[in-house]
């Protein structure tokens, strides 16, 4: 037969096959994305708690507010002052708050892009996009507020969120402990507030990009956290995925 001859391919069969294909080039470069976003992470979190580490393990409890303290004999470090230790703890708690803002951002633009691209295969694939993707597996819609980012995500923003607890823990220990007032001359009650912000601030960002999550899923404007506890804790009770 001719190439004259040759029955022309129906459009929509031909995007059909691309779309199918896509997936495998969409998959490598997540894989590979993912691994790098991994590498690069992990680099900055290692820096942070090795800096206030190290601060403040040459911390001790006779620390002056203001001044390092030395000893007399040698001028070698004795201990870092309070508001060393204190500067270092926000610097630290701030940049996770940063790296978690960024991961939940990636997350976010994920899953808004996925239900999108879910939305083009379902329309071209029509009968043949349950039996390649399934019901669930690849559905961007209907998560809850603990599992809307995407695995790699949310174990890196959780994982994020602990160390934030745990750094904030400590921090807390040593004010305890020490001799001098810790409190800059604020009242106790602020001064926690103010240790804990940083804390604070991450579960915000995090609530917030799920605010912009449902949005974008429900394509409205309504008050999430409401209809989250209206409907036990879920998005769309009863609803499929498809």
């Amino acid at each position: 037969m001719t190439k004259e001859h040759q029955p022309e391919k129906d459009p929509k069969e031909e995007i059909a096959g691309k779309l199918v294909t896509s997936f495998y080039d969409q998959f490598a470069l997540n894989q590979n994305h993912g691994q790098v976003i991994f590498i690069q992470f992990l680099s900055a979190i290692l820096a942070v708690l090795i800096g206030y580490g190290y601060v403040y393990v040459n911390t001790t409890s006779l620390a002056p507010v203001f001044e390092i303290k030395r000893t007399q004999a040698t001028l070698l470090l004795d201990s870092y002052a309070i508001i060393h230790l204190t500067g270092t703890y926000f610097v630290a708690s701030l940049i996770l708050t940063l790296l978690a803002t960024v991961v939940s951002n990636i997350g976010y633009g994920f899953r808004r892009d996925q239900n999108v691209i879910v939305n083009i295969r379902k329309a071209y694939l029509q009968d043949n996009y349950l039996p390649l993707f399934g019901r669930a597996s690849f559905t961007a819609s209907e998560k809850n507020v603990v599992d809307f980012l995407p695995e790699f995500n949310r174990m890196f923003v959780f994982g994020i969120f602990t160390l934030q607890l745990l750094i904030y823990a400590s921090f807390l220990y040593a004010v305890g402990h020490f001799k001098n007032s810790p409190y800059f001359g604020w009242y106790p009650a602020l001064a926690h507030f103010l240790y804990v912000f940083p804390v604070l601030w991450t579960v915000f960002i995090y609530l917030n990009y799920y605010k912009k999550y449902y949005w974008v899923m429900t394509d409205s404007d309504r008050f999430w956290l409401r209809d989250y506890f209206r409907n036990g804790c879920k998005m769309w009770p009863g609803k499929k995925s498809l």
